[in-house]
């Protein structure tokens, strides 16, 4: 897997001036290079934890799409996410294409976030209509109307 490496510095320069590693680090990973070891990345938990999450979603992608069945995938994705059962039929195919499609593209740059943006709307949207909201008639306003600053 490849990572986009903002910075490089020796062990010692993180010693010095590691305010400045740092802040390189919050920016992205930082190769931290040592002279009596392997070399280190350091990189924030956010992206760490982002990028785990994006690669147990493909995983379970790519675990779908092999399982032996005869079933279509998006059904075959309803053993990994269960919520899809509130999904109309049309509704469960865009999802299983949408999240492929977005998967493919989020591995080809090692960036996880929008995957895992696209699987939190569709769960969303699963959970709304479970709750009755797609049920609902939706009134449009013709003009808008001014209401008052929440904040004042």
């Amino acid at each position: 897997m490849s990572m986009t490496i903002t910075r490089s510095v020796q062990s010692s320069e993180l010693s010095r001036n590691s305010r400045e590693v740092f802040k390189a680090a919050d920016e992205g990973p930082v190769i931290v290079t040592r002279r009596d070891g392997e070399d280190l990345v350091l990189e924030s938990r956010q992206n760490v934890e982002t990028e785990r999450a994006g690669v147990e979603l493909a995983s379970h992608l790519v675990a779908a799409s092999l399982a032996p069945s005869d079933a279509p995938f998006a059904e075959r994705l309803m053993s990994v996410f269960p919520w899809m059962e509130f999904l109309s039929a049309s509704g469960r195919e865009e999802f299983a294409e949408e999240v492929v499609r977005v998967a493919r593209a989020c591995a080809a740059v090692s960036r996880y976030e929008r995957l895992l943006i696209t699987l939190n709307s569709w769960q969303d949207s699963a959970v709304a209509i479970s709750m009755g909201y797609a049920d609902r008639q939706v009134e449009w306003l013709d003009e808008g109307e001014t209401v008052p600053d929440p904040r004042a």
